[in-house]
């Protein structure tokens, strides 16, 4: 019942963020990153790496255990943005996913409620070049592409987002949405003005107020 009224509460343009516990291992183009998942809460993930064989299949990029049983029944919801809702929610049982070939890219937001204190722990290569978004009218979920702590998603001439746009973050310690954020005259009303900070695989729910935002990430790997 609690998952179900806070996930009611997205569908009312209310977004989020993850405060977990997360560790990048490698900036290498070949990499993994650590996210800590709470027993019974609600965590707001991002896929901080794209799979190596280009395969964004859920049960290719997002496994919770070994097939030990640890996670079995663990949820993972995702947001629709055609139906502006959110999908039915995939069961992990067995060591799969119920539904392995719905597809979660990179860049994107998910939860995932998990049945145990366990570390989730992607492997893929890190994004590099000019990376594109769009944010899509309506609400969405959005998150950075990269495995770098960064304030995102940017302001003034390298996110020309709308006017009275929000996003909101995740308090995954209190399971409660954070305070959101404003963007206005080209930059947001956050501690910086290029939004706010997320770690790797943070995500956000964005809600914008007028037509699709394009925009360029420029990332490479020194």
């Amino acid at each position: 019942m609690r998952t179900k009224v806070l996930l009611g509460l997205a569908a009312l343009a209310v977004g989020l963020s993850t405060s977990v516990a997360q560790n990048v291992y490698s900036l290498n183009v070949v990499g993994y990153v650590n996210v800590s998942l709470q027993q019974n809460k609600l965590s707001f993930l991002s896929l901080p790496l794209a799979p190596v064989d280009g395969n964004y299949a859920v049960g290719n990029t997002i496994v919770l255990d070994s097939g030990n049983g640890a996670q079995d029944f663990a949820n993972l919801y995702s947001w629709n943005v055609a139906s502006q809702s959110w999908n039915p929610a995939l069961t992990w049982l067995s060591g799969a996913w119920d539904t392995p070939s719905q597809v979660i890219s990179n860049g994107v937001g998910f939860f995932i409620v998990s049945v145990t204190n366990s570390t989730l722990t992607f492997v893929g290569q890190v994004p590099q070049g000019a990376l594109q978004y769009n944010v899509p009218a309506g609400v969405s979920t959005l998150a950075n592409q990269v495995p770098v702590s960064t304030n995102f998603p940017g302001s003034g001439a390298a996110f020309l987002g709308h006017d009275f746009d929000n996003l909101y973050t995740w308090d995954q310690a209190g399971q409660q949405w954070g305070p959101g954020a404003t963007f206005l005259s080209g930059a947001w009303d956050t501690a910086s003005p290029n939004g706010p900070m997320l770690n790797p695989g943070d995500a956000v729910f964005y809600v914008n107020g007028g037509a699709a935002i394009p925009f360029t990430q420029n990332f490479t790997v020194q």
